[in-house]
């Protein structure tokens, strides 16, 4: 389950300052609503946009929980909530902005819920993109694609108009599911079986996500309200699980070419209860493990592979209406992807 907020006496002072601080910033916050563009970033998208929803005829309102924020990062962008720590890269002599994070998705007023970096996971290896996901301030919403894994479901193959406000990014589910060897289940009701010991996404009525072995880790509540399998875990306790050098390309899937350095794609927890979602090329299973584990995961689980699968979109929006853009530039499915029907299952990142 997801851990508690970090509360612990020692804290209180910081805490206290930090209110303060969110008080200031509310004031200033209040004031700018007459003019919203000032809190509208000039993101440098790729050209593959789509085209412009309308533009709200009011402010987009968001909750903005100043009051329990713990944590306030001072850099060129207003960031009352919780941001993640930089890191250093993975590999000595690496460009040195490699894990250090900058924020994506809509300014909700107070901060962002979603920040990117990047990083080189092995000496002349190609950067991997990794997105951190807040979940006290962002939720992540499966969606069924129109025929996977079959049936009707009332979240299901695009992300409708009236959530474009809320979408700060969406990315691709888990093998297709004659061969994800899992099941899903969502709206009360099972489309496939789900398999004791597979790694399971676990969406909650509190909005939360988990991610862990169905059956131990994670198992069958009256909470739950969604459930995403595929293959076994690939980080447990915050290391990358044996099985990840062992028959890779039958365990973790077959890949074009049989290459085992290939696009793929997972995500994982931390113990403060993030998400992380690691895409890019050239990464075996065991590597896409250690990216998970060097951004903080300590229960993690391979998503897709091959180039045409892995994707993240990261989206903004504001008085220009939906905007939207890949994390790394080669990523092959464009904004629109995740608003127009798509026939695979997929996760939408949505502002709270």
């Amino acid at each position: 389950m997801i851990p508690a907020n970090f509360s612990a006496p020692a804290n209180r002072l910081l805490r206290h300052t930090i209110s303060l601080l969110a008080s200031i910033a509310f004031a200033l916050y209040s004031i700018s609503i007459a003019s919203p563009t000032k809190y509208l970033y000039g993101w440098n998208l790729t050209s593959k946009k789509m085209p412009l929803a309308a533009a709200p005829s009011v402010p987009i309102y968001h909750r903005l929980a100043l009051w329990n924020a713990h944590g306030i990062t001072l850099k060129n962008f207003p960031q009352i909530w919780f941001s993640p720590m930089n890191l250093s890269p993975m590999i000595p002599g690496a460009d040195p902005t490699e894990g250090v994070w900058s924020p994506i998705g809509t300014n909700a007023g107070p901060g962002f819920a979603t920040f990117e970096t990047f990083v080189t996971p092995y000496a002349g290896g190609p950067k991997v993109s990794v997105a951190w996901i807040n979940q006290d301030y962002a939720q992540v919403q499966m969606f069924a694609g129109t025929s996977q894994p079959g049936g009707s479901w009332p979240y299901e193959g695009s992300i409708p108009q009236s959530l474009w406000p809320k979408l700060i990014g969406a990315f691709e589910g888990g093998f297709i599911f004659n061969q994800s060897n899992g099941g899903w289940y969502a709206d009360g009701r099972y489309g496939l079986p789900l398999v004791q010991g597979a790694a399971s996404i676990v969406s909650y009525s509190n909005g939360t996500v988990d991610i862990g072995a169905w059956g131990s880790e994670v198992s069958m509540t009256p909470s739950v309200t969604g459930v995403r399998q595929n293959l076994i875990p690939l980080v447990d306790n915050g290391r990358v699980v044996a099985a990840a050098n062992q028959n890779p390309l039958v365990t973790w899937g077959f890949s074009l070419g049989n290459i085992l350095n290939t696009w793929r794609s997972g995500l994982g927890i931390t113990a403060s209860g993030a998400l992380i979602y690691v895409g890019g090329p050239g990464l075996s299973p065991a590597e896409l493990g250690a990216v998970l584990v060097w951004a903080g995961a300590i229960r993690g689980m391979q998503l897709d592979m091959n180039p045409y699968w892995v994707n993240y979109i990261q989206y903004t929006y504001g008085q220009n209406g939906l905007q939207g853009s890949d994390l790394l530039p080669n990523m092959n499915l464009g904004p629109s992807h995740y608003l127009n029907g798509f026939w695979r299952d997929f996760l939408a990142v949505l502002l709270k």
